[in-house]
């Protein structure tokens, strides 16, 4: 299953499996990933690996990799959410995910 991030910088990158998001990611060492996605973030409000993500099922998933700024989930009709970091959450399409200055919208 396809899953599209748009983000607030205007950019937006298809992804298939699992990724790492931020400044600069780098997975750790033996780390599997699929996608490495690098958002342009002036203040530098993101950590250099922010987020992990991934999809089970077709239920996408993020997961806050210890950022600095933190991550909070904002699904459509729902409270804020602010991430534990390690944990995996499910999340629908139309969910923002804040992550410092900069977001993304699950399409």
């Amino acid at each position: 299953m396809r899953f599209v991030l748009q983000f607030s910088t205007g950019e937006s990158v298809s992804v298939i499996g699992t990724g790492l998001l931020g400044r600069n990611p780098r997975p750790e060492p033996g780390e599997a990933i699929d996608h490495i996605v690098i958002v342009s973030d002036p203040t530098r409000s993101m950590s250099k690996t922010h987020l992990e993500f991934g999809h089970d099922d077709g239920v996408f998933w993020v997961s806050d990799r210890h950022s600095g700024n933190g991550t909070v989930l904002r699904e459509p009709g729902q409270l804020p959410r602010y991430c534990e970091p390690g944990r995996r959450y499910h999340i629908a399409r139309g969910t923002r995910v804040d992550m410092g200055d900069q977001f993304m919208i699950l399409g």
